[in-house]
């Protein structure tokens, strides 16, 4: 389906703003051509008959037509406006839709910048095509024509050598506006660098001067500023050259009128009112001619931009509801793997053949080096990517013969990449359940152990957290996004390093808050904290992908195998903040084992990042 057939759905949705704005232009069209009869009907008046009431009535209605000139064009702008801008608002809706339904795998793929620039930039370009050109084109082509047989029906010989020069005036104006577009065009993409750079510096500013990075920052914006300020003065001396020869070539053409048609006039082939009227017709030609030429540049600018915007609308989501899907049952949080492997290409799977069973209510800590395939499990649960091979399954059901909606429903997740929405607090602890109450969002947040620091705020609950939550601490928007997911309260809940950025104490609170919480969900947990692993009801290591090792706490340090290594690393990590007692009870397991703090191996230290 070609552009114009695409774009037609939207445009009949508000025909009649088209409509209107067609009307009026065509009578403006009218007007424009038949007030220049007026003028000339006036001079007629006064060098010929002399009657002062013919030439007041002639004044007056050369008024009332430029005044009626007045009313139809502004109501053929607002209509055309109204049209342009309800067919972008309904595309930008569509778009914008099309966006939420995307799944994960289309983002990864997806530059943030390229969706930002056809939500706004290849918008605005349909909304200019729209609100200008095409009834800029019906209007140029009929006042074309009304031009051209006014002029013919006065001067064959003046109105043929306007014709003749009628291509040279195109050849310029289309050389000129071809070169000022490119140069503008190119202008408009260094200026949106330029405030990308900008609004890099501003969000980055700590991490700039912490870096001492000021002066390679400010060479960097000088080079960029002086690439666009050197774009826009070529496109001024372009503008600048364009308007000499476009005023010679009109004077030429002017100069030629007079002369011609002044001999036409002492020869009595012609008044003198038809010299003006056919004068004010050549000054006249040149804006037709001049728009149209316009129209195509603009049109393929548009279609490019339209071919953007709609690759996204028409792009299906990876991630959607099957045919016949069906709501998902009040979970009860019992998760089952089944030889599932998972790759975001073919050419390399992430997960291979992993089987596992989460019983209801348990606590499940992930574990393992970087890349051993961890988070991308926790994403499979909420069905952000659906496994290669092999199925998951919740109380039964696979998750994919539900709908997404009805899941993700029953979810929490706290990641540990926290957004916040430039929003007061109460606003983003109650985001996922805007109907909550006061007292359930007060409680969410004392769980989170938030609520002591929101109520030192100056305007507690009600206080705006700016862009990203930049005015909190990263402890504090943890606790947020804690309180957020508590709020849902989910059969199943996700923690994602969600206390990675929260000190010792901070920590403990929460861990005893969500100690009672936890027992009725079922829980999955990636962290590198000793507390929190020890406490699992159950402990997944993985590797390459594979799980390697699988139970509790005391049987793993018991096999010393993969586990066993990891837990001595984060052990001797932290055992300046373990306990007393964790701390005793791990030394004599790992004293036992004839292995104390700092034997391992040269270069067996992993990470579980």
């Amino acid at each position: 389906m070609n552009l114009l057939s695409r774009l037609s759905k939207y445009i009949f949705r508000s025909w009649y703003a088209l409509l209107l704005s067609v009307t009026c232009m065509l009578v403006s069209t009218y007007l424009q051509v038949y007030i220049p009869k007026i003028s000339g009907a006036i001079i007629k008046n006064i060098l010929e008959a002399g009657d002062f009431r013919a030439l007041l009535y002639l004044v007056m209605q050369s008024i009332a037509l430029t005044c009626l000139l007045g009313v139809f064009s502004f109501l053929q702008r607002y209509a055309n406006s109204y049209f342009s801008q309800k067919v972008v608002y309904d595309i930008r809706n569509d778009l914008y839709k099309a966006v939420q339904r995307q799944s994960f795998a289309f983002f990864d793929r997806t530059e943030t910048g390229q969706i930002m620039s056809r939500a706004t930039t290849d918008i605005d370009r349909i909304r200019g095509f729209l609100g200008f050109h095409i009834t800029s084109l019906i209007g140029s082509i009929f006042l074309l024509i009304g031009i051209m047989l006014s002029m013919l029906s006065i001067s064959l010989v003046l109105t043929l050598f306007c014709l003749s020069i009628t291509p040279l005036l195109t050849v310029v104006f289309m050389f000129f506006g071809k070169r000022i577009r490119d140069v503008v065009h190119k202008a408009r993409e260094q200026y949106g660098t330029l405030t990308s750079v900008l609004w890099e510096n501003v969000s980055g500013v700590r991490t700039i001067r912490s870096l001492a990075t000021e002066d390679y920052e400010r060479q960097k914006f000088h080079n960029l500023n002086k690439a666009y300020y050197q774009s826009m003065l070529q496109a001024v001396r372009l503008r600048s050259a364009f308007m000499p020869i476009s005023t010679l070539l009109s004077g030429s053409i002017t100069a030629f009128i007079y002369w011609y048609g002044g001999l036409q006039v002492i020869g009595n082939q012609l008044t003198i009112d038809q010299l003006f009227v056919f004068s004010t017709y050549a000054a006249m030609l040149t804006q037709p001619i001049s728009r149209i030429g316009d129209v195509w540049s603009s049109y393929q600018r548009m279609a490019a931009a339209g071919e953007r915007i709609f690759e996204i609308i028409d792009a299906m989501p990876d991630i959607k509801d099957k045919p016949g899907a069906i709501e998902m049952p009040p979970i009860k949080g019992h998760v089952i793997f089944e030889n599932v492997s998972f790759g975001y290409d073919n050419n390399h799977l992430i997960l291979k053949n992993v089987s596992f069973e989460v019983k209801p209510g348990e606590t499940v800590a992930l574990l393992g080096p970087t890349g051993s395939g961890k988070s991308t499990i926790i994403r499979l649960i909420p069905r952000f990517y659906d496994p290669t091979h092999g199925r998951i399954l919740i109380d039964g059901y696979d998750i994919r013969d539900v709908k997404v909606e009805s899941l993700r429903r029953q979810i929490g997740i706290v990641s540990q990449e926290i957004f916040l929405f430039n929003a007061t607090i109460k606003e983003n602890i109650a985001f996922g359940k805007p109907n909550a109450t006061m007292d359930e969002i007060i409680n969410a947040a004392k769980i989170a152990k938030a609520y002591d620091f929101i109520m030192e705020l100056p305007q507690g609950f009600n206080t705006i957290v700016g862009e990203g939550g930049i005015t909190l601490s990263g402890g504090q928007k943890q606790r947020i996004a804690i309180a957020r997911a508590l709020l849902m309260n989910p059969r199943i809940l996700i923690l994602d390093d969600s206390t990675s950025s929260v000190d010792v104490n901070t920590e403990y609170e929460i861990q005893q808050a969500l100690s009672t919480l936890l027992k009725d969900r079922t829980t999955f947990i990636i962290t590198q904290r000793i507390s929190t692993i020890r406490n699992a009801d159950k402990i997944i290591v993985l590797n390459n992908g594979e799980i390697v090792e699988e139970g509790t706490h005391e049987e793993l340090i018991r096999k010393r195998g993969l586990y066993y290594k990891i837990y001595q690393s984060l052990f001797e990590a932290q055992k300046e903040v373990l306990p007393p007692k964790s701390k005793e009870e791990d030394m004599k397991i790992i004293v036992g084992g004839a292995i104390k703090y700092g034997s391992m191996a040269k270069g067996t230290a992993i990470s579980c990042q």
